[in-house]
């Protein structure tokens, strides 16, 4: 395996005093994370608009939330598409390709005339914004390795988390001001950023890596992906740890309004439990500098079960329905031990496969998007008029993510393909 390339290295033998990607630091870390935030962007700023979408297009009560789904199930399927075309063609120009139809998508939403249109936009949308969050990890991967990668990606992760804080406020915003179709038309602004802004960066994959689009070898690097014990365990606990963390997405806005009778709360409540979940996933980074990646997800994971369990206590003693403040403070300890280790398990699951990151994230991307998917499901389900099941579902997600950690061990960093 190569080692982590530091702030002094450069692989391709670029800029001596860069890493690869020729940036600085911080330029790397906040221009990944804008990448990464194409898909929360995505789906964070439409939120609000719903009632005005459904006005305009004369939808039924529920049907805008077809937007979402249709964008979820098109996100999914193109996570396996991008991988093996950057591991082929190489990061940036097909990093270019997905955000030139990320733009193309969102601008076909933004402009539809009839809701029809407007979804196969938001297909078309969801494709391209797999390639991202694919390619994106992948860049990383291909710069850094061992703990400074999964630092660098905690940082990613803190940064990026920006995006659902300001997102949903963004949106009431637009509502306020101009139409709802600029709550879509805004990712086209920030496709155009993004990809003007990568110019600034070198390709980060050497060519002598490439991998050519063949159908053998894209199953011979899938099954490496698939029988490497450390990438599979390490992708299990991401899937986990997702399917914990995702009821409070689809669920909280339900509990903060109906079952707790707070409505209007819940941008500034969301905002305040994604700056608590910033806050742990920087902490979390300062103690990889430390102490190692392993060493911190394996405690974070086991706090959070423990943690999880004293919510349901706490719950089943009160009804169900503790005071809004008790229940708020224990669903943000959940969350930001959740994120404390999230980020650097789905690293961690990448350590060893080197040269294959492109169709590594890919495969690993969609196995942890639509299993965590429709585990969290099983948790929404049964948040009615009780917040118990989020606890419960909190509970087995994260002892499950525990084991899965404790069954990856600590990384032998011998067992990299890069």
């Amino acid at each position: 395996m190569r080692k982590a390339t530091s702030e002094s290295e450069s692989p391709l033998g670029a800029d001596s005093t860069l890493p690869v990607h020729g940036l600085g630091k911080t330029e790397f870390v906040v221009l990944s994370s804008l990448i990464s935030a194409t898909i929360a962007i995505s789906i964070d700023t439409i939120l609000p608009a719903f009632d005005e979408m459904s006005e305009t297009f004369g939808l039924a009560d529920g049907s805008a939330s077809l937007s979402i789904t249709m964008f979820l199930g098109a996100l999914g399927l193109g996570m396996l598409i991008w991988g093996p075309l950057a591991d082929a063609y190489g990061r940036k120009p097909v990093l270019w390709v997905s955000l030139g139809l990320f733009i193309l998508g969102a601008g076909v939403s933004s402009l539809a005339g009839s809701f029809t249109v407007f979804l196969a936009g938001r297909v078309l949308w969801g494709l391209a914004a797999a390639g991202p969050r694919v390619i994106g990890l992948a860049i990383v991967r291909d710069c850094y390795a061992g703990d400074e990668m999964a630092r660098i990606m905690s940082l990613i992760s803190a940064v990026f988390l920006i995006v659902p804080i300001m997102a949903p406020a963004l949106g009431e915003v637009i509502l306020t001001l101009t139409s709802w179709r600029w709550t879509t038309g805004v990712a086209v602004l920030i496709g155009l950023v993004a990809a003007l802004w990568l110019n600034r960066m070198n390709e980060t994959l050497n060519p002598d890596l490439r991998q050519p689009v063949h159908v053998r070898r894209i199953i011979g690097n899938t099954r490496t992906v698939m029988t490497n014990r450390v990438t599979v365990a390490y992708t299990l606990g991401t899937t986990f740890a997702y399917a914990a963390f995702f009821p409070w997405l689809g669920s909280s806005p339900r509990i903060i309004n109906d079952i707790y009778n707070r409505p209007g709360q819940f941008a500034a409540l969301f905002a305040v439990n994604a700056a608590l979940m910033a806050a742990a996933i920087i902490m979390a980074e300062r103690l990889v500098k430390r102490q190692t990646a392993y060493w911190v997800v394996w405690r974070a994971a086991a706090l959070a079960t423990v943690a999880s369990v004293g919510y349901v206590a706490v719950s089943v003693l009160f009804g169900g329905r503790p005071d809004f403040f008790v229940w708020f403070a224990m669903a943000s300890t959940l969350t930001l031990l959740n994120a404390a280790f999230s980020p650097i398990t789905t690293t961690l699951a990448m350590e060893p496969m080197g040269s294959i990151a492109g169709i590594a994230s890919s495969v690993t991307g969609a196995i942890v998007f639509i299993a965590s998917a429709l585990l969290s499901g099983l948790t929404d389900q049964f948040i009615d008029d009780s917040v118990t099941p989020f606890g419960v579902g909190f509970l087995v997600y994260s002892l499950a993510a525990l084991i899965a950690i404790q069954m990856a061990g600590a990384p032998k960093r011998a067992a990299s393909l890069g």
